[in-house]
């Protein structure tokens, strides 16, 4: 494709996402990850065959889309704009503390479910790695407008340099 297809694209997607009430995904998510962590037995009869350590990979990836789920959410209701490092972390934080939070539920609700400090752990991994995920995915390190055009056609060497400038 080429810039003006895929502009033409984005274009497209943001009008359809801007259809979608702004935190869907993040609701749909949240329910989905309460019925499979406070139900009694979420998966019924059924007994899938695991690995040691399934479980808390598990809650690491319930997690981590949670967190993914309200960073784009976040994202697309404040009209897309690139979300900067205080924000990231304040998702990942919120993904960390509903984690911790569904470990007190089983623990008082009394409904056979288990309250285990290394399911706090991996939901909370999850969440940071989601966050970790986003910021360098999402090109939280991007260059100013200023650094992109004194850099053109420069080497990674000089770009280097450049990186260390912008710290001071």
């Amino acid at each position: 494709m080429n810039d003006y297809n895929d502009s033409n694209f984005i274009k497209w997607v943001h009008k359809c996402m801007g259809r979608v009430p702004g935190w869907l995904f993040s609701i749909i998510c949240m329910t989905a990850i309460l019925y499979l962590t406070l139900s009694t037995d979420p998966l019924g009869e059924e007994k899938i065959p695991l690995f040691p350590g399934a479980d808390k990979l598990a809650h690491a990836l319930m997690f981590a889309g949670l967190t993914l789920c309200l960073l784009f959410d976040y994202m697309r209701s404040h009209g897309w704009a690139r979300l900067r490092l205080p924000v990231i972390s304040m998702m990942s934080m919120l993904g960390m503390s509903v984690g911790i939070a569904i470990e007190y539920l089983q623990k008082w609700m009394a409904l056979g479910r288990g309250f285990e400090t290394a399911d706090m752990a991996a939901d909370a991994a999850g969440a940071i790695l989601a966050g970790v995920f986003w910021m360098f995915a999402g090109g939280i390190l991007e260059l100013t407008d200023a650094e992109r055009r004194g850099m053109a056609g420069k080497s990674g060497s000089a770009m280097k340099g450049s990186s260390e400038l912008r710290e001071k």
